[in-house]
This record gives C-alpha cells, structure tokens and sequence, in this order.
C-alpha cells in the first residue's frame, strides 16, 4: 500500500503526539562511570534545569549510570510513568558533585473540534 500527501482529504487533520525528551546528547565514558554530556538542546527539560555540556552524569533517579545506553532507557521508563513529573541527576561539574531535577513536560491532548 502506497501513502501520497495528495491521498489526504483536505479536512481531516492529522496530529503526532511525540514524547517529550530530556534533550541531551551523552556519551559512554572509558571507565564505565557516569555518562558525558555532549550537547544540550536549548530550551529543553535539561537546558532548563542547568544541564551543561561536559557534565559527567553519574546517577538518575537513584540509579548508577554506566553508559548511554543505559540512561537512554532509564530516561525512556521515567518518561512513561504516568505518576512521575521529575526525575533527579546526579552529577559531576568541575570536580563538584551536584543533584539536578529535571521536570518532565505534561503530556497535553489536543481535539480538533
């Protein structure tokens, strides 16, 4: 089956609903201990909360961090919480160790009436 934009009828409308992301980009470390941070998209749950690049994000949520895969998925299980409106990072900043809470954005539906 073949989908073409001049299949739609002009009155239908369509709406994704994608999940809202920390927005940062990490790296594995060589010693397995905590994640780098490489980038951080501006305006983002993280840029908000004072994510900065080069941070070593050690712990999230409680939990040891010891690759980016591992906090991808760790960040994907909190997102889909339902009950869940933050989550805590633990970090490391020029040598200091520090606690940062991200909140997640609420889901809004929207209705097309």
């Amino acid at each position: 089956m073949k989908f073409s934009p001049d299949d739609l009828n002009p009155d239908q409308a369509f709406s994704y609903a994608f999940k809202p992301r920390i927005g940062i980009k990490a790296q594995d470390t060589e010693n397995d201990k905590g994640v780098k941070v490489l980038e951080v998209d501006s305006d983002s749950p993280a840029d908000k909360a004072g994510i900065k690049e080069d941070d070593l994000i050690t712990s999230f949520d409680g939990i040891e961090v010891s690759s980016a895969d591992q906090l991808a998925k760790l960040s994907r299980d909190a997102k889909d919480a339902k009950d869940k409106s933050s989550m805590k990072i633990q970090l490391k900043r020029g040598g200091k160790s520090q606690t940062i809470e991200i909140k997640i954005p609420k889901k809004l539906k929207t209705a097309n009436l």
